[in-house]
């Protein structure tokens, strides 16, 4: 053990600026400029409806399972209300192209692994909204499947 050691002898921290930015922590949130567009029509009790953006991309195999019972190629567009963590549930049918081609039902079966940003309004994130989410699904000959996320 040093006997020469002294506490005054260590630089002293100094403390952050009054003005200086407040170090940030967890997921990246770049949001758009201004508000979440609206998109016509509403939410299954008249709420209002926004434009879904997409915090990730569902995989291709995780909606590969669920479209397999669907023919293609077409979309499917839903409706669900956004919930903490990205997620979206209580998710409603709004349209299918092409009609009875069972994309839209599978579409909302597989939206319990969205990730969907909440809508926002002057910068704050407005968890509980509700979003319009459309999923294309292309069948190209002989290739796999292949996705598109359109809004």
């Amino acid at each position: 053990m040093r006997s020469d050691f002294s506490l005054e002898s260590l630089p002293q921290a100094t403390s952050p600026r009054a003005d200086a930015k407040p170090q940030s922590y967890g997921p990246a949130f770049t949001p758009s400029p201004g508000d979440t567009p609206r998109v016509s029509g509403s939410g299954p009790n008249g709420e209002p409806l926004y434009a879904a953006r997409w915090y990730r991309r569902p995989y291709d195999d995780e909606l590969a399972g669920y479209l397999s019972t669907a023919r293609g190629p077409g979309w499917g567009l839903i409706d669900c209300r956004t919930v903490a963590d990205f997620r979206v549930e209580d998710c409603v049918v709004v349209g299918e192209s092409p009609q009875g081609s069972r994309i839209g039902k599978a579409v909302q079966a597989a939206a319990w692994q969205f990730k969907v940003r909440p809508p926002q309004r002057a910068g704050r994130p407005m968890v509980g909204e509700w979003v319009r989410i459309r999923i294309f699904y292309e069948i190209e000959p002989g290739a796999a499947a292949r996705l598109r996320f359109g809004n």
